[in-house]
């Protein structure tokens, strides 16, 4: 006697269905299921992102577009802002270019706003880039502009307000940084330091770092015997490149600040200082960037919500267009992207306070400079859904 369970029979099709050689449709099973589901909803996420991404990019476009339309005189030129930008710790500034253009430039060109990007590949260059500037306009250097080009620039209009914006907590430590070095410091880099019965003898390393040896020692060596290894003449260094072709663009160090934090306060003010009563506003744009692999729950969250970005980046970015500022509260001020610190690579940040880093010094500005510094920010009247930063930080 059979024990197997009758097979049930299938339910009759449809007969047009039949003749149309249309197959029986069948819901896809458990497995097939869960992946259909997993690749929809992240499909659904990333449209529904990008989408508002879009909308709230779009939004602050509008805020600010009627700027465009306001017609200039002839002999008028478009308001400038300058653009400091500067690569995250352990990566490129090419991501630090490319979140300036999907962010910050579409809302600038929105309002017609020329800017001048200063790009830093080292740490340093943008300090020492607006000291040397303010020390420029300290020493009233000679004009270099032939007559031809004096003729045409000087009955040329240009809005003085201008304005600054910094792509990062690095190059907005070091453009204050370079503030405070520009107006406190001397025009003219300090003398080194020297050692009386001390004679500096450069050694060339494996490892390409340099050291220093007393007179003293020298002369024990050379007793000995021993002789340290020098570098070759830059003749002879240059021609051994040219033989080779294998000769390296290598940039020279970043001049060393002229004045240091702890001297800011005993610096005395500059008559030019005393005559400016406010400095360009400036504005710290956020650059949240967090590597590594344990970070990646982290980073999967920011992926998918890149429209919260996209808005907070519009409306500081409008507030530069807009020209509407509010004095600078270093209790608040200096604090803004100390949350991108605590999110830079433990190894690197190790390495940096061994260093020196600049970015890893005391966030300091001296008091006749807060004074003078204006800070972009939208009014509550511009959004309602918005609130002071003074407010939030208190929070």
């Amino acid at each position: 006697m059979s024990t197997e369970p009758p097979k049930s029979t299938p339910p009759p099709r449809n007969p047009v269905l039949v003749a149309l050689g249309i197959p029986r449709l069948r819901l896809p099973g458990r497995n097939m299921s869960i992946f259909l589901g997993t690749v929809l909803g992240i499909s659904g996420m990333i449209y529904y992102d990008r989408k508002n991404r879009r909308l709230n990019r779009q939004k602050w476009k509008d805020r600010v577009s009627y700027l465009a339309k306001e017609p200039l005189q002839v002999n008028e030129m478009p308001r400038k802002v300058k653009v400091f930008v500067a690569p995250p710790p352990g990566d490129h500034i090419d991501v630090t270019i490319a979140h300036f253009t999907q962010y910050v430039k579409p809302i600038l060109t929105a309002a017609a706003i020329d800017w001048e990007m200063v790009e830093a590949t080292r740490q340093g260059e943008i300090r020492y880039h607006v000291a040397e500037q303010i020390r420029k306009q300290r020493r009233g250097g000679e004009d270099s502009r032939d007559e031809l080009m004096k003729a045409v620039t000087d009955g040329l209009k240009y809005n003085s307000e201008g304005g600054v914006i910094c792509m990062g907590r690095g190059a907005y430590k070091e453009y204050l940084h370079g503030l405070n070095e520009g107006w406190l410091g001397p025009l003219e880099p300090p003398m080194p330091s020297q050692t009386e019965g001390s004679v500096e003898v450069r050694g060339l390393l494996e490892s390409g770092d340099d050291v220093t040896q007393t007179a003293t020692e020298a002369s024990k060596a050379a007793d000995a015997g021993l002789v340290t290894p020098q570098s070759p003449p830059a003749e002879t260094k240059a021609a051994e490149e040219t033989e080779t072709g294998e000769k390296k663009d290598k940039k020279p160090p970043v001049p060393k600040p002229y004045i240091s934090q702890a001297d800011y306060e005993s610096a005395p003010m500059p008559a030019e200082l005393a005559q400016i009563t406010s400095f360009e506003p400036i504005v710290y744009m956020p650059h949240p960037h967090i590597l590594g692999f344990l970070n990646t729950p982290t980073r999967t969250y920011r992926f998918f919500t890149k429209r919260e970005l996209a808005d907070r980046c519009g409306r500081l970015t409008a507030s530069v267009a807009l020209s509407q500022s509010r004095p600078f509260v270093p209790r608040i001020d200096l604090a803004q992207g100390v949350e991108e610190e605590a999110e830079w690579p433990r190894k690197w940040k190790e390495t940096a306070l061994e260093k020196g880093s600049e970015w890893m010094q005391d966030f300091v500005v001296d008091d006749r400079i807060a004074e003078r510094l204006r800070v972009y920010q939208l009014g509550p009247s511009e959004d309602g859904s918005s609130r002071t930063t003074e407010a939030a930080m208190e929070e």
